[in-house]
């Protein structure tokens, strides 16, 4: 049999296909444990011990600064070092990280200065970078094209769910063993948890695709010269802008989220965790409602823009929203439409970049937008400590959506 009839063959209608969806769960899983690590850190903006053990108090665009550090350095991970899923394997490279995630999550909460402390995000940043490229390049060998946008969606939710749980979870740890204890135990899950089920359940291709593994590794097409050809692609550079939006208004979100409910809209710690929550629960819903409408209709372009232009448009309307508990929802629906958008988006990324490169142009297009999404805790933190004003913060969160989504417009006709 050859490795295009192989390829025809429906992954459904294969026995040993059927362990994908088994697969996806695993990697659902790396995606929650890796924003654990993530949004960790905006828990504690406000906590007084934590600030007085790094020594900065409540600084706004110091404490940006420890959310924009790692994101840089998870951009340029992103973009310098996801091939090595592409040379190693993906399994292989996410186990190995998964590994340096505890380890340096150990080291973060045994900082006991600003400086160590920005360092530590930086190494950790640096390790979690090919994570989005290395766990794609594992759907596209899994899935067949018509279940890649669902598939996606599986792991996809990881983000949201991350942090509806993240958040919630930091609290009680905090509040029950201190701040320090709650990285330890992240650290935990990471090495105890996630690197074994990653061995265990996770290969780099199904066994009925073996051969296609095979002509891969024996492609004449170098990697250059495929990385080349998306580099090239004025489609590419359109669904890295898309990409970049979307980082600022995630990480903007995640990084001032639990700040803004609290001295802004005032709730008291009990309900903090829940509407620190409810965003990331609609994010989760809407990622699954995304990769089923755009599997569905079979357009992935029109889906994203929807999507983006909602969130961004509903964060403008959170601004003249007086009722706190109606702010808060308006801000969770936001969230749900820029959760829609996700699915549809790396679905259209898998149809655009060479197949041999999978990982290494998701990287990039990855990596670029998580360094200039990165820019966005920072820039959020510096108008609100100049204007003394979150609702002028936020605006960064509108103009992501409204100028990502423009760059869906050339697509849709295709896509």
């Amino acid at each position: 049999m050859t490795a295009s009839s192989i390829s025809a063959t429906p992954a459904a209608a294969n026995p040993a296909a059927k362990r994908r969806w088994l697969v996806a769960g695993v990697l659902l899983l790396v995606v929650i444990a890796g924003f654990f690590d993530r949004i960790s850190i905006a828990v504690l903006f406000t906590n007084s011990e934590f600030n007085q053990a790094i020594g900065i108090g409540f600084n706004p665009p110091m404490l940006g600064l420890l959310m924009t550090s790692f994101l840089f350095a998870y951009g340029v991970s992103g973009v310098l070092l996801s091939f090595i899923g592409d040379i190693y394997g993906p399994r292989r490279s996410l186990a190995v990280g998964a590994t340096l995630w505890g380890i340096f999550m150990v080291l973060i909460g045994a900082a006991s200065s600003f400086t160590s402390m920005i360092i530590y995000r930086v190494l950790l940043g640096l390790a979690e970078g090919p994570q989005f490229a290395l766990v794609n390049k594992v759907v596209k060998r899994w899935f067949p094209k018509h279940e890649q946008a669902r598939a996606n969606s599986v792991w996809m939710v990881g983000s949201p769910l991350g942090s509806a749980i993240g958040f919630p979870l930091t609290i009680a740890l905090v509040a029950a063993f201190g701040w320090r204890s709650s990285f330890y135990a992240l650290a935990i899950l990471n090495i105890v948890i996630i690197v074994p089920l990653v061995l265990m359940l996770v290969r780099d291709w199904p066994p009925h695709r073996e051969a296609e593994a095979r002509a891969e590794e024996a492609s004449t097409t170098t990697m250059t010269g495929s990385i080349g050809i998306f580099l090239k692609d004025w489609r590419f550079w359109m669904i890295l802008l898309f990409n970049s939006a979307c980082l600022v208004y995630l990480w903007g979100l995640n990084a001032w989220l639990p700040s803004y409910l609290q001295k802004v809209q005032h709730f008291d710690l009990k309900s903090l965790g829940f509407f620190a929550s409810l965003p990331f629960i609609l994010m989760f819903f809407g990622e699954l409602l995304g990769g089923y409408i755009s599997d569905r209709i079979g357009r992935r372009a029109i889906v994203c823009f929807v999507g983006l232009f909602m969130a961004g448009a509903l964060i403008y309307v959170v601004s003249f929203v007086s009722n706190p508990y109606a702010a808060a929802m308006v801000m969770a629906l936001s969230a749900g439409f820029w959760g829609s958008a996700l699915p549809p988006l790396f679905a259209m990324a898998a149809q655009i970049i060479p197949p041999q490169v999978t990982a290494s142009g998701v990287g990039v297009y990855n990596g670029a937008g998580n360094l200039i999404g990165a820019c966005s805790p920072l820039l959020m933190g510096w108008i609100i400590g100049t204007a003394g004003n979150f609702n002028a913060g936020l605006l960064v969160l509108v103009g992501a959506g409204v100028i990502g989504s423009i760059a869906m417009l050339p697509l849709i006709k295709r896509y």
